[in-house]
């Protein structure tokens, strides 16, 4: 099989996605006005069948740089599209808690997104792109049944007690002389005020009295249910018990990153693990056909990491996904052909923030996916695989690019891989990457 073949072959499989982009003039987005051959090509990859209505799916939304706008933009688009089809949560690779007030905005029209945005710890979420999803998504949302609203959700993890406040908040409305009175909470309330100790004896007292406080809030709403549900409805209740799975899996999560210097295959493995679960909690309770999972391709993508460092190994959230969910999940990749891109170099110091990058080439010369055109383009793997001109291409790894939040500029190589293409479902090509945009420099 020729490179001219292969590329030709891709051209018939190769969607053009450019109307995805809700900044598209002919995109209204109350109205899903995408195109029709998008839409039909998005529904058939995820495999939503309005016929018999299948359920929950996750679908993984990767993408190859976390400062690329054009990656946000098309997520957008894509996730407009899975609302349309009845998907009804969207899932980020943000803290559980600090989304809280992201949900609080697209489904009660509390506060304003600029605002849940800044509570966020990660830089890459403060964008505009994220602030328009949300704006579009309190559109969506405004004057529909609680149950047929999108609610937005965090899936990864942070400071143990962080779960501290809303848990509070909840026993104060459901039992609010249990709130004042609890050693428990006061506990939790002042471990949430303090970082996580650097020494390991200190932090593992701090990890244990917060999993014994947590223990004793989850045996009280385990005791007393009927009163709270009763107090303010089963989904709180239901929520407060997740909240204490999450500050469990926090605090296992934090044990076992510790027990290295830096980054390794053990800590990034647990904490993906429990993405996963948090996940499944939100597919659980997710009262449409599923769940959108807003991530980095090197989380969506199905397997481990294959990331190039010490951590290749491990199992990433995706893996772990497709094992609960099997043909129920679809992850999608992005890549990028050049560009700009936020990141935080290697060398910024001083808690400097991200700061604009460009890309190399890729090495070798290497670039398929450019000559393909049209970009951008959705490509289904799955479809193209069954052609025999595909079959082989299909199987190998591919160099994609791979930006996560730091980036080497004195080593551009480690930053694009030989990912297998069959680590995802669909991929998302973007011939030119542009940097993300604060939410504080945008004047849109």
């Amino acid at each position: 099989m020729t490179p001219d073949s292969i590329t030709e072959a891709l051209r018939e499989y190769a969607i053009p996605v450019d109307a995805l982009d809700p900044g598209a003039a002919s995109v209204d987005p109350l109205e899903h006005g995408h195109p029709e051959e998008v839409a039909n090509a998005v529904s058939a990859l995820v495999g939503i069948d309005e016929s018999t209505g299948r359920q929950p799916v996750v679908v993984g939304l990767g993408e190859t740089t976390h400062g690329t706008r054009e990656c946000f933009r098309l997520k957008i688009g894509l996730i407009q599209l899975l609302v349309a089809r009845g998907l009804r949560t969207v899932a980020f690779e943000a803290d559980v808690t600090a989304t809280l007030g992201l949900d609080a905005y697209v489904r009660r029209g509390e506060g304003d997104p600029a605002t849940a945005l800044a509570g966020l710890e990660k830089w890459m979420w403060r964008v505009e792109s994220t602030r328009d999803l949300l704006c579009w998504l309190r559109l969506f949302n405004r004057g529909r049944a609680p149950d047929d609203q999108v609610r937005v959700r965090g899936v990864d993890l942070g400071h143990p007690a962080a779960p501290a406040t809303p848990l509070r908040s909840y026993f104060e409305g459901v039992d609010p002389g249990y709130a004042e009175q609890s050693d428990a909470l006061a506990k939790l309330d002042a471990t949430a005020e303090a970082p996580v100790p650097d020494d390991p004896d200190e932090r593992e007292r701090t990890l244990d009295a917060v999993e014994a406080v947590v223990d004793t809030l989850d045996s009280r709403l385990a005791a007393d249910q009927s009163t709270y549900v009763d107090a303010a409805g089963r989904r709180r209740w239901e929520h407060a018990r997740h909240l204490c799975r999450v500050v469990e899996r926090t605090c296992d999560w934090h044990r076992v990153r510790h027990e290295k210097p830096g980054p390794h295959e053990a800590g990034m493995q647990r904490r993906d693990r429990h993405m996963a679960s948090n996940v499944g909690w939100c597919a659980d309770h997710d009262p449409g056909r599923g769940v959108a999972v807003w991530a980095h391709n090197i989380h969506v993508e199905r397997g481990t990491f294959d990331d190039g460092r010490v951590w290749s190994d491990a199992t990433g959230m995706g893996g772990f996904l497709a094992r609960a969910f099997g043909d129920r999940y679809t992850p999608v990749g992005f890549d990028a052909g050049e560009g700009r891109f936020r990141a935080v170099g290697t060398d910024d110091t001083g808690g400097r923030g991200p700061r604009e990058f460009a890309f190399g080439p890729r090495p070798g010369g290497t670039a398929r996916f450019e000559q393909v055109g049209d970009a951008p383009w959705l490509l289904d793997l799955g479809a193209a695989a069954g052609d025999p001109r595909l079959q082989g291409w299909v199987d190998r790894p591919q160099q994609m690019r791979c930006v996560g939040t730091v980036y080497d500029p004195d080593a551009p190589a480690e930053h694009t891989l030989q990912t297998p293409l069959t680590a995802f479902d669909g991929l998302v090509f973007v011939a030119e990457s542009t940097p993300s945009r604060p939410v504080a420099e945008s004047n849109r």
